[in-house]
């Protein structure tokens, strides 16, 4: 009778504990955007207040904190994408905008980069030879910024003007 007890208080237990963390990480989650690429369906979905999930072919990339989050671009323009450029619009006055580029090459673990830009809107998203280029042009206060990533060495390197270098630190 007392092991049947015990048992019972302990299911009892890790029932409440596994409920109460049911409960904490109940946050309302909705897709914001989608996309089909080379490795898979890339999905955004928002999760409660300023918070965002980037999911490839159903497993999560990361997390990211913003007013919003979307999709700025895709190399290449046509077929299925092997680089996603994600906008975050951080709501801030000073620096409003900032960048994350994902790269799905095939026969490698999805991968993006640490947070780039120069805080503005719009930048041009292109290839030149092997490696994708991210212009920001010169707007309002920002200063003109180009950004160079190479995937094989999964790096993404600035550059203002001409002689300013900059690595930016990769993410997951």
């Amino acid at each position: 009778m007392i092991k049947l007890q015990r048992i019972t208080w302990i299911a009892a237990i890790l029932s409440a504990g596994i409920t109460a963390s049911g409960w904490s990480q109940g946050w309302d989650t909705h897709p914001v955007e989608s996309l089909q690429t080379i490795q898979g369906l890339v999905q955004i979905n928002e999760v409660g207040d300023n918070g965002y999930r980037v999911w490839v072919a159903g497993k999560l990339l990361g997390e990211l904190e913003a007013f919003g989050v979307h999709i700025a671009g895709i190399l290449p323009a046509t077929g299925s994408p092997q680089y996603v450029l994600l906008e975050m619009y951080t709501g801030g006055g000073s620096c409003p905008y900032r960048y994350r580029l994902v790269d799905l090459t095939p026969g490698q673990k999805p991968y993006w980069t640490g947070d780039f830009g120069n805080c503005s809107v719009g930048p041009i998203f292109g290839m030149q030879g092997e490696n994708v280029t991210i212009d920001f042009s010169n707007l309002s206060d920002f200063k003109t910024r180009t950004f160079s990533y190479q995937s094989g060495h999964r790096c993404i390197k600035s550059r203002a003007g001409s002689d300013s270098h900059q690595t930016v630190s990769a993410g997951i």
